[in-house]
């Protein structure tokens, strides 16, 4: 059953001001041959509504961790974890998955699409999982692919598409259950520059038009650039927060306050 019914008041909508996730006293432990592993110590963070915030960290930092706690796709072994009012530590799986499903969209790396299928049955597809008829899913499906330029594409198939394209038909399946949040996992990775640079002026836009809450992991200087707000992390701790004007990103290099940081 979900949280509660999902009415115009959202159960996920912010409690208080701005703030839309509040992660407090998060650590994520793992016992791996009698050897205790903290993925995550600690953490504690605010995303606010409609924010566009960037995490930074190293190959096991704990940045994937915090990413996956964020989007309810794990549970932390302490601490609380609320999406507006949902503490979603308290959920069971099957309200995790109405969450899931209901409030936030994925942008996976390798856009994760089913090869058989056209792209705007791909994109139908989280919509038919809320219970929509197909009629229903393929129009809103359709609706998402052409505000994304792609209405030209819709019986394409994914091997038909470009990378971008594909990157685009993956960003449309997150926005089909017009989410509350979006989680895009290094989107950029695979796409050359320009491309790579359509796509971040695409999140950045749902951002600022739509009052998307945009929450990415990412090496991208240029993604960094677009960022309201970068959260470094660093043995599973968040290092610093910034924001965006206090940065000076440059080819390579990122420098910060306290020091620069190469890519």
């Amino acid at each position: 059953m979900p949280p509660s019914s999902r009415n115009n008041d959202r159960d996920a909508e912010p409690s208080s001001d701005r703030s839309l996730v509040e992660i407090a006293n998060v650590s994520k432990i793992y016992v791996l041959k009698r050897e205790t592993v903290y993925a995550l110590r600690d953490v504690q963070l605010q995303v606010f509504r409609g924010e566009y915030l960037s995490i930074m960290g190293p190959s096991g930092s704990g940045k994937s961790t915090l990413f996956n706690i964020i989007g309810a796709l794990d549970r932390p072994s302490k601490g609380q974890v609320r999406i507006g009012t949902l503490d979603l530590t308290n959920l069971t799986s099957r309200q995790l998955a109405y969450v899931r499903s209901n409030y936030i969209g994925y942008v996976f790396q390798a856009y994760n699409l089913i090869p058989s299928l056209s792209a705007l049955r791909n994109v139908a597809l989280p919509r038919l999982f809320t219970g929509a008829s197909q009629e229903q899913a393929d129009a809103a499906a359709a609706d998402r692919l052409k505000q994304l330029g792609l209405g030209h594409r819709l019986e394409h198939r994914p091997g038909e598409l470009s990378g971008g394209q594909q990157q685009r038909v993956a960003i449309a399946r997150a926005l089909v259950n017009d989410p509350t949040i979006i989680l895009a996992d290094e989107p950029t990775a695979n796409l050359d520059l320009k491309t790579g640079a359509e796509v971040i002026e695409i999140l950045k836009g749902l951002s600022v038009d739509q009052g998307v809450t945009i929450i990415t992991a990412t090496h991208d200087h240029k993604m960094l650039a677009n960022s309201d707000r970068v959260v470094w992390i660093s043995d599973g701790r968040i290092a610093k927060v910034q924001n965006r004007e206090e940065l000076h990103i440059e080819e390579g290099k990122i420098s910060v306050a306290g020091g620069d940081i190469v890519a």
